[in-house]
């Protein structure tokens, strides 16, 4: 029996997949969900533009709220009791989700096969398979039926 659970999202069409799981999941449970959404800013730290650095950031935050906006939604159209508690860290998105897992002491991790940046997959390797090596709790790592996930 699950009393916390924490689900991965960055709004992909794979997290999407994933937050139908960890929506059903938590209604089956009656556990707190927790949706976290990492916005990764490290690549931006050089860029030589201040300004740009800044629009840039606030753009990431964008896609992030709205990634958070979209799992909420889903809990309601799913008309589950699941009350969706947002958060949005900035981060690595790998470690964040491992190091929210431990302070909020959920009992599984949901994630979506892949996200949105597949190049950022091929050269850091796997967010999921990253949080499937190294976390202290079950991970649920969810494909779509179509080949992306």
């Amino acid at each position: 029996m699950y009393r916390k659970i924490l689900l991965a999202t960055d709004g992909s069409e794979c997290s999407m997949q994933a937050a139908g799981y960890a929506i059903e999941t938590a209604a089956q449970n009656r556990a707190e969900l927790l949706a976290l959404t990492v916005t990764e800013t490290y690549p931006l730290d050089n860029l030589p533009v201040e300004e740009l650095t800044r629009k840039v950031t606030e753009l990431f935050r964008k896609e992030s709220e709205e990634a958070l906006q979209k799992v909420e939604d889903l809990a309601v159209s799913l008309d589950t009791p699941v009350k969706v508690r947002k958060m949005m860290v900035d981060g690595s998105p790998a470690e964040t989700i491992l190091k929210v897992a431990d302070e909020e002491n959920v009992d599984l991790i949901v994630v979506g096969a892949s996200g949105k940046h597949a190049l950022e997959r091929f050269l850091l390797g796997s967010v999921s398979e990253k949080i499937v090596r190294h976390a202290r709790v079950p991970v649920l790592v969810v494909h779509s039926k179509k080949l992306e996930c």
